[in-house]
């Protein structure tokens, strides 16, 4: 029997509140979160669990460590796991604890520091973007049908990067 599973994230920007279903879901069956990447979760087999979980965006500073989880620690909720590549940390919590972010302004807040960590990727891969296709416009030849090539691709890694950017300000203005 495999004692480990993954499963593929809907992405933070468009179905944090699926994941975190799918993610009390599994824990119920005794699939417990390992490790969080940047498009899924890892989970090996263990006692199953009544929890919920919570994602908070934050970059922490050396030195604010173990501030930051021990506000969690007092709040209910226990660190599961931390992604440091895009800030994101996954804590769980028994059932009917009270909610990381219980209000809109909180709320906000997250998505905003979301959006801020996703901006360089968005920065660049509109000038790769543009760039090549500027580069693809004025040479020739074999050289043109590289840039192409280059333009094609850029063009697929702007689009997600664009459309997380637009979901996360909808959410965020929503909220406000």
């Amino acid at each position: 029997m495999t004692k480990t599973k993954y499963f593929t994230s809907g992405g933070i920007a468009f179905s944090e509140k699926g994941d975190l279903k799918r993610l009390k879901k599994f824990a119920s069956k005794g699939w417990n979160v390992k490790r969080y990447k940047a498009i899924g979760y890892e989970m090996e087999k263990g006692e199953p669990e009544l929890v919920d979980f919570s994602i908070d965006i934050h970059q922490l500073e050396k030195g604010d460590t173990d501030e930051y989880f021990a506000m969690f620690d007092f709040a209910g909720w226990e660190h599961v796991c931390s992604n440091e590549h895009t800030n994101t940390h996954l804590f769980k919590a028994p059932v009917g604890t009270e909610p990381i972010y219980s209000d809109r302004e909180t709320k906000a807040e997250k998505l905003f520091r979301l959006q801020n960590s996703i901006m360089p990727a968005v920065w660049v891969t509109v000038c790769f973007t543009v760039i090549t296709y500027v580069l693809m416009l004025i040479t020739g030849g074999g050289v043109s049908a590289m840039f192409e090539v280059f333009f094609i691709v850029s063009l697929m890694l702007m689009a997600p990067c664009i459309s997380m950017y637009i979901a996360l300000t909808y959410r965020r203005l929503r909220l406000q």
